[in-house]
């Protein structure tokens, strides 16, 4: 049985499959800013999740690979997305980085998880306008972890 997940390149070498993967991606999270809302009433749902996980990984893999794999875990991650929406309306960034990590846990996603969770971060920061101390200019490589992020949420943010 093979590791090399199905692709759109038909790369069957898996070093080279996450080389490109990084690569691609790297460019995909640096154009993403507030304005990244795929036509939803909320950042603070699944399918706002969902669709950006598509918009970072589709020219490598189909749309079927790209849809939430853990279809258990979708009440409790909106529940949970509801959660940090509230959470970032009080401020409460300690909060939020608690339940920023049970949505992390859940592992919505077959891969790419954590930097699908970093983009939504992303756009949530500059749309609400809470301060990171997380660098978003920086590349992702293979060594980032997310308590990176959830260590740069600062618990005093600017009022939008």
């Amino acid at each position: 049985m093979s590791n090399i997940i199905n692709n759109n390149l038909g790369i069957r070498n898996l070093s080279q499959l996450k080389e490109i993967e990084y690569y691609l991606f790297n460019i995909k999270y640096h154009l993403i800013d507030d304005s990244f809302t795929f036509d939803e009433t909320s950042l603070f749902t699944t399918d706002y999740l969902e669709k950006m996980h598509f918009f970072l990984f589709n020219d490598i893999y189909s749309k079927e690979m790209c849809e939430i794999s853990n279809k258990q875990g979708i009440k409790e991650a909106n529940e949970i997305l509801a959660n940090i929406e509230e959470m970032i309306s009080y401020r409460d960034m300690e909060l939020v980085g608690d339940e920023i990590y049970k949505l992390w846990s859940l592992q919505l996603f077959r891969d790419g998880n954590t930097r699908t969770i970093l983009c939504f971060l992303k756009v949530a920061s500059i749309y609400y306008n809470f301060k990171m101390t997380y660098d978003f200019t920086k590349d992702i490589d293979k060594d980032y972890f997310i308590n990176e992020v959830i260590a740069s949420m600062e618990p005093k943010c600017k009022n939008k």
